[in-house]
């Protein structure tokens, strides 16, 4: 927010530097970013500018009067707020839902998006340029002057921090204001000339004929101050923030007014800020209150009331600071102190952020200044911070990832549901449903992310845009489902790797064939990870997977339980990405991972006896139930406790010689013994009892 410092030292009963100010407000919490030099373009005014950082939680410090009083606090005085009363708006027409008086009525249809809307009707103002004052300080804040009536709105927007509007009453239908949801495809040309097309979930301000305003946004331009306006409706409203917030990032429209009222507005100042901005009125454009004001309001707007400890604030700040001048601090916020054993504070309404006990010690330890804190060291060290076991596995799979060539990449948790359309993902899974997000940030990004291919290829894309051929990446990050029952969503943590191009660092006297990545280079790179982890149980099968190609993709099985799927991205969804070359890719469970993983390797002596080597080889019908898994575990199973290794060498096909639909998978087998040297004739016995039981589940053993 821009303050101008000869503004805001009109409030305060202190004469302080500039630089001073500056260091209590940025130690107070209100950060001054830096101080810009103003002078008007005519050059009849001149001063220097504070660029304040306001937080999400303190929307009464985008006022000058907010500033004020934060100031005066931390300067140990008081400040000089204006004090405006007229018997026409301290004594309103007040009606829960609808106010009507002479020429004017109010009606709230939405008492959730608008729970109190005050107007104030006035008549034989005379609409030409402000005066110079005025316009000054309107520029000095950064906001254009436009004229008397509409400045004197603007000036107390930033004076009290109460958005306001006024209407032209005679373009107004019937003098009937209505504060209601938007209908479907209703739409306003808006005071900037540009169309607005509203959705249900937009609040405005309709008269009988249609929307005039989109609350708490802007005002529409058929009802605007014209220089031939007499009468004048001055609305004063207040309006729910996060309805105000969700029509601000519908429509892309940020406003004065939309900032202020997305972070809060004392929901008492509706009748205040008439009064002042009748007051300015009446002095710039002349004129007069018509009749008493409308407060049309759901419902009361009580302080809250907190209790506080004079001896918990002590402890937990490291002070000795007494009951009294406790007190005094929380007095000098604004906040109504009653003293006892404990403390009972009155929060008034523009401090919507002070909730609890904690919140109060917070306001003192701000006014009594963090620098006067004591440093003390924590007692009671029980130990340092470790990482815990899953921790430790992330990184450790990190780490093999890196090893492996990957590098990690990094993506928005949140994606836009039609991310699986572009991935070809299988219509029936549970990914199609992702958490939908009330108030996305992005157009783009509408629901979490229920898995981590997208961002993966979507940074593949981007690199082949660069011209980068050979893309390594690697993410594990948090996956959302949605649960059938009320409540927060299913998290699960996933590991997901994509390729492209050659995992080597050069391809110099290599056959491009060699040189590329292809899916046996992936397979073996997760399969050497879960090796690393310690997981044993785990083999690959045959998967059908619409993302991937029919011929060249995988689930990754542990036990019984798929984990993961692996293979060659299909080439629908590589065009889709643009993407030039073949992509492989991976996505497991981390979670199923690392529940199985081992923390520490665990080592064998070196064998003292040497080892004896067979190979073997089998031909069975191509098929998923006769599988190198299938047919590994059946080896074992028959070689015994000498059998310490079985492994797949050579897969081959030929009609002619072993059959049509047959194939033919030769395995290596290692045999030893951990106390002798094994004989001829143990060896000749195991074999014996392997090629039984491969003949035995249907399978053939080659002996040419």
């Amino acid at each position: 927010m821009r303050v101008p410092y000869k503004w805001l030292q009109e409030y305060l009963n202190v004469d302080t530097s500039l630089e001073e100010l500056c260091h209590l407000l940025t130690m107070g919490g209100l950060e001054v970013e830096e101080v810009e030099q103003w002078t008007a373009e005519d050059g009849g005014d001149s001063d220097e500018i504070l660029m304040t950082v306001v937080t999400p939680n303190r929307g009464d410090l985008l006022s000058m009067v907010g500033i004020a009083r934060h100031a005066a606090a931390l300067l140990g005085s008081t400040f000089n707020p204006s004090q405006v009363s007229y018997p026409e708006i301290e004594q309103p027409v007040v009606d829960s839902e609808r106010a009507e008086l002479g020429p004017v009525t109010v009606e709230i249809e939405d008492k959730v998006g608008c729970p109190r809307y005050s107007a104030l009707l006035m008549e034989g103002v005379a609409v030409k340029p402000s005066p110079d004052w005025l316009r000054y300080r309107l520029e000095a804040a950064g906001i254009r002057a436009i004229n008397n009536v509409v400045d004197c709105t603007n000036y107390v927007c930033w004076e009290l921090g109460q958005p306001m509007h006024a209407f032209d009453f005679k373009l107004l239908k019937d003098g009937h204001i209505i504060v209601r949801k938007a209908e479907v495809g209703e739409q306003l040309l808006m005071l900037d000339d540009t169309w607005q097309v509203f959705s249900p979930e937009d609040l405005v301000i309709a008269d009988p004929m249609g929307a005039v305003a989109l609350a708490g946004v802007m005002g529409g331009a058929d009802t605007q101050i014209r220089d031939l306006t007499t009468t004048v409706l001055l609305e004063s409203a207040h309006f729910d923030p996060t309805t105000i917030r969700r029509t601000s990032l519908h429509l892309g429209m940020s406003t004065e007014a939309s900032y202020r009222f997305e972070r809060h507005v004392d929901p008492n100042l509706t009748l205040p800020a008439l009064a002042r901005a009748a007051e300015l009125i009446m002095q710039t454009a002349g004129g007069e209150i018509a009749q008493a004001a409308l407060d049309a309001k759901a419902r009361d707007f009580e302080a809250k009331t907190l209790s506080l400890r004079p001896e918990r604030c002590n402890a937990l700040l490291g002070t000795q600071i007494e009951s009294k001048m406790i007190a005094e601090y929380l007095g000098r916020l604004g906040l109504r102190v009653q003293e006892g054993a404990r403390l009972t504070v009155t929060v008034p309404t523009f401090r919507p952020d002070i909730e609890r006990e904690v919140d109060l010690i917070e306001e003192v330890a701000i006014v009594h200044g963090y620098d006067k804190v004591p440093l003390t060291i924590p007692s009671h060290l029980t130990g340092s911070g470790r990482l815990t076991r899953e921790q430790k596995l992330h990184r450790r799979v990190g780490a093999l990832l890196r090893t492996g060539g990957l590098n990690e990449n990094i993506s928005f948790s949140m994606m836009h549901p039609r991310d699986l359309d572009r991935l070809n993902w299988p219509q029936d899974a549970s990914e199609r449903e992702p958490l939908l997000l009330a108030n996305p940030s992005s157009q783009e990004q509408t629901a979490m992310r229920t898995t981590l291919l997208p961002g993966l290829l979507e940074a593949c894309s981007r690199n082949a845009r660069h011209r980068v051929a050979d893309v390594a990446l690697y993410e594990m990050g948090i996956v959302h489902f949605p649960t059938a029952e009320p409540g927060l969503p299913t998290e699960q943590q996933q590991v997901a790797g994509i390729m492209m191009g050659s995992p080597l660092t050069t391809q110099w006297n290599l056959p491009p064939e060699q040189a590329e990545v292809d899916f046996y280079y992936l397979k073996g790179l997760v399969e050497q990870v879960c090796q690393e982890l310690g997981l044993t149980k785990f083999h690959f099968a045959r998967a059908d997977h619409s993302a991937f190609q029919a011929d060249r993709c995988a689930r990754l099985i542990f036990g019984e339980q798929p984990i993961g799927v692996l293979g060659e991205i299909a080439q629908r969804v590589q065009q889709a990405y643009d993407l030039p070359k073949p992509v492989y890719a991976f996505e497991l469970n981390l979670d199923a991972i690392v529940e199985q993983a081992t923390e520490h390797r665990q080592y064998q002596p070196v064998p003292r006896y040497p080892v004896v080597r067979r190979d073997v080889a089998v031909v069975a019908p191509d098929t998923d139930e006769f599988s190198a898994v299938r047919l590994s575990a059946e080896i074992r199973s028959a070689g015994g406790e000498n059998l310490v290794s079985v492994e797949p060498f050579d897969w081959y096909t030929d009609t002619q010689r072993i059959g049509e639909g047959r194939r033919s998978v030769a395995f290596s087998l290692t045999f030893r013994h951990a106390d002798r040297t094994l004989t001829d004739e143990e060896i000749e016995e195991a074999m014996e009892q392997i090629h039984g039981r491969l003949e035995q589940i249907g399978g053939q053993v080659r002996t040419e």
